[in-house]
């Protein structure tokens, strides 16, 4: 640390040197500045950093107290502490008003070197470790504003995060709909095809126009509730009491074209009494992201397609376990499959936000908690192995 600055203000050339004399030889670590005038000193303190000023009350022109009122006034030098030099018989006098000007203290003149030590030995104590409380509190207050711009910044990260977790499942959710929607526009195409060619070739009957027409009515109906289902996921959920079965029985019925156009049978083992009271909506989403997940495994499977899905009760929580026979995930990615933008697919399949965001739905938003394992398990005799996905939730959103 620096030295500590002190101005000494006295009109007296031998006060000046007296008071030189002294902070030379008996204080140490002080630079001293030596002024003639009350204007002198404020020139001065424009261009210098002073820590402390000895200032003389009785001089010509600007005197003690004009030379304090202007230091006092300017904002660069309204904290330095003043200390008077007073005449003895003027001491009682000038004390009350130096004080009321903002003086810290007195010394009487002639000096007592002793007392006048002691007092600045004092004061630049004070001022060392004022100085140094004021570093701390610039490294604290640097430390804070790192801290401050760290925290904007993870909350830029998370906001970016979020709007890109919103598109990846907005992307899911319409690549969901375009395989849900193949079949029965096809269906359709089929039938107004049919219904055309048939007209064309005077072999129309009613009973083949009336089968058809009910056959597009009754698909168009079906892509209508396919509309409905997926509008849900599009609006703010709201905590709600629903049954757990048939929530995701809805989800299943969602996915129905697409898993039947891999070739994947759904297996449930329901408790068709769970009733929840949390967030069904922002669970269809969870649900649909785990399904999804589990199709794309089974899709590098030649036979035996399968997903089960099962719930119950236990220890007053819903359990729901879903395990697929895609024969597992590699052990060395078990523990980062639920980091954002994790992902073993090509970057054309998916940016790794859809687990993540299903993680964060079941631990944040519904106060649950998510795990997944590898596991083998039996169906009618055959051996299997697959990924199972383990939800626990509580019956009622705290």
């Amino acid at each position: 640390m620096k030295n500590i600055t002190i101005l000494a203000v006295d009109d007296v050339e031998a006060n000046r040197v007296s008071l030189q004399y002294l902070i030379d030889e008996y204080i140490e670590d002080i630079d001293l500045i030596l002024a003639p005038s009350g204007e002198e000193a404020l020139k001065i303190t424009y261009t210098n950093e002073i820590d402390i000023i000895v200032l003389d009350i009785q001089m010509p022109g600007m005197d003690g107290f004009d030379t304090a009122k202007y230091l006092k006034s300017n904002p660069k030098t309204k904290n330095i502490p003043i200390i008077f030099l007073t005449a003895a018989f003027k001491e009682e006098e000038f004390q009350q008003k130096g004080f009321e000007i903002g003086a810290i203290d007195y010394l009487t003149k002639p000096i007592e070197n002793h007392q006048f030590i002691n007092k600045l030995n004092l004061y630049k104590e004070v001022i060392i470790k004022t100085k140094q409380l004021e570093a701390v509190n610039d490294d604290l207050y640097g430390v804070l504003q790192k801290e401050i711009e760290l925290k904007e910044k993870i909350q830029k990260q998370q906001m970016e995060l979020v709007e890109q977790s919103k598109m990846a499942a907005l992307g899911e959710m319409i690549g969901n709909i375009a395989h849900q929607w193949r079949q029965p526009l096809s269906i359709i195409s089929t039938c107004a095809s049919g219904l055309e060619i048939q007209k064309e070739m005077g072999v129309l009957t009613d009973d083949d126009f009336n089968a058809n027409i009910k056959n597009i009515i009754d698909t168009t109906n079906d892509l209508s509730r396919t509309i409905e289902t997926f509008r849900d996921f599009t609006y703010k959920d709201t905590v709600i009491q629903f049954n757990l079965a048939t929530i995701i029985n809805a989800c299943l019925q969602n996915e129905r074209y697409l898993f039947e156009h891999h070739h994947i049978k759904t297996i449930t083992t329901f408790d068709e009494e769970i009733e929840l009271i949390n967030l069904p909506n922002s669970l269809k989403q969870a649900l649909v992201n785990i399904l999804i997940n589990a199709k794309e495994a089974l899709e590098k499977v030649e036979e035996q397609r399968y997903i089960f899905i099962e719930t119950k009760l236990q220890n007053d929580v819903a359990v729901i376990s879903i395990k697929d026979s895609a024969g597992g995930i590699n052990t060395q990615y078990l523990n980062k499959i639920f980091e954002p933008y994790f992902t073993t697919k090509h970057k054309a399949h998916g940016i790794g936000l859809g687990l993540n965001i299903t993680y964060n739905i079941i631990t944040e938003s519904m106060h649950g908690k998510l795990k997944v394992k590898n596991t083998q398990f039996t169906h009618e005799g055959r051996n299997l192995e697959g990924a199972e996905f383990i939800i626990t939730l509580p019956i009622q959103k705290n």
